[in-house]
């Protein structure tokens, strides 16, 4: 998938998105926070980004939902990921959202859009060992 390789501007977004208070930005940082945030998020990227070969979607696919990793580097991969299911699957709803507020849908209409049956789907969802992760119990009701 093009884009969701190491976005630039992703490593960037931490030090744009501080909370800081007015009067705060009118000081700049000291320079030792800012080289100790500089260091903690090229840490960041590089355990994010290590490991990853060039076209290797699932694996960044992953690792955007891997909630052991900063939002500031899976939160662009995921919302290209929502932009693209919106525009390929636009009839696709999500059936509810699970306990954590994720949208989750049911796998008959997933099979429906994706142009396969549930058989295949599950074997898949078990060869990539996402299988853990299906719901059998009704989601959350969308508001």
């Amino acid at each position: 998938m093009p884009g969701l390789h190491r976005p630039l501007f992703a490593c960037r977004l931490f030090r744009q998105n501080l909370a800081m208070p007015p009067e705060r930005r009118t000081r700049p940082l000291a320079s030792h926070i800012a080289a100790l945030l500089d260091n903690v998020e090229r840490l960041a990227c590089r355990r994010f980004f290590d490991g990853v070969l060039k076209d290797d979607a699932e694996e960044m696919i992953k690792r955007a939902y891997d909630e052991g990793n900063p939002i500031f580097l899976r939160g662009p991969i995921m919302e290209t990921l929502n932009d693209g299911m919106q525009e390929f699957f636009p009839g696709l709803k999500p059936s509810g959202v699970d306990d954590e507020g994720r949208q989750v849908f049911n796998l008959a209409d997933l099979a429906e859009a994706l142009g396969t049956r549930e058989e295949d789907l599950l074997a898949h969802a078990e060869k990539m060992g996402l299988k853990a992760q299906l719901r059998t119990t009704s989601p959350n009701p969308l508001h």
